[in-house]
């Protein structure tokens, strides 16, 4: 099997409990593994378009806000709101997911794995 591996930088903010004066800023770092479902060659461009328009809307932006998250922006539940949303996206346009990691430093990864490689 042949794997797409994309890694996406978001510049983010959030607070734990709600209360902006509690915020602080975060880069998170995502990374997405998928596989053409078809055998048509495709580009990483392409992949980086689809998941753009999935994380642009968040990029610089206070989380909390965002009524998707229903208040928890622990890495746990960005990660399985991201997860779904880009699963969604990369599926219509004919990509099999294989695995989302999501991490606020390298020592702390939650990960979702549909597909092993």
């Amino acid at each position: 099997m042949k794997y797409h591996r994309l890694k996406y930088r978001l510049c983010m903010q959030h607070s734990f409990d709600g209360r902006t004066e509690n915020k602080h800023h975060h880069l998170i770092e995502i990374e997405i593994v998928a596989r053409r479902m078809a055998e048509d060659f495709m580009e990483f461009a392409n992949m980086d378009s689809i998941l753009e328009k999935v994380f642009a809307p968040y990029q610089h932006q206070y989380l909390n806000e965002f009524s998707e998250f229903g208040g928890d922006t622990s890495i746990e539940h960005l990660g399985e709101v991201f997860y779904r949303k880009v699963k969604e996206a990369l599926e219509k346009h004919r990509w099999k997911f294989a695995r989302f990691e999501i991490s606020e430093t390298p020592l702390r990864v939650y990960a979702i794995v549909e597909e092993t490689f």
